[in-house]
């Protein structure tokens, strides 16, 4: 499956390509996929902090000069840390998607070491959002609205995260 091609507009701040294997049968030059997403002028990149899971939340991310994108999130309740996670959105199995690893206070990995973890399939981008299967970022106003939708066995229950920058 291939990330649909985006044009991007000259008030959109934030690129990410990711190049793609060429899948046409008789070769040729590989897709190149954009990914442009901001609100005018407040961009995705840098750091955030807010309120989620009962706790005070803080979001980090950077682009990296092949326009990956990596973020780190840590969670803390009455001033401990519960858990953090590192991110990083980038091509995965031929598509675009969101990758996240979860560390207890103590560095150890939720996930085992040759797990990939939870992976968040990209579905669409406009030019204040950007859709992941299960999980949405949303830029409204300069405040960064996320909706993650957590299992729990069959049971799935969706979790707001409201960011401000974090000047």
């Amino acid at each position: 499956m291939l990330v649909p091609k985006l044009t991007a507009k000259p008030e959109l701040a934030v690129a990410l390509s990711v190049e793609l294997p060429d899948t046409r049968p008789l070769g040729g030059v590989a897709e190149k996929s954009v990914m442009t997403w901001s609100a005018g002028t407040t961009e995705l990149t840098g750091c955030w902090k807010g309120t989620g899971l009962g706790g005070e939340v803080k979001e980090c991310w950077m682009q990296s000069p092949d326009s990956r994108f990596t973020g780190v999130f840590q969670l803390t309740n009455d001033g401990q840390q519960q858990f953090s996670e590192i991110v990083m959105i980038s091509e995965h199995e031929g598509t675009l998607a969101m990758r996240v690893k979860h560390f207890d206070t103590a560095f150890k990995q939720w996930e085992s070491d040759d797990g990939v973890g939870p992976v968040f399939p990209f579905v669409e981008i406009g030019e204040h959002f950007i859709q992941f299967e299960g999980l949405r970022y949303e830029l409204i106003d300069g405040v960064c609205h996320v909706t993650l939708d957590m299992k729990h066995g069959d049971a799935v229950q969706q979790v707001s995260f409201v960011y401000s920058r974090d000047q």
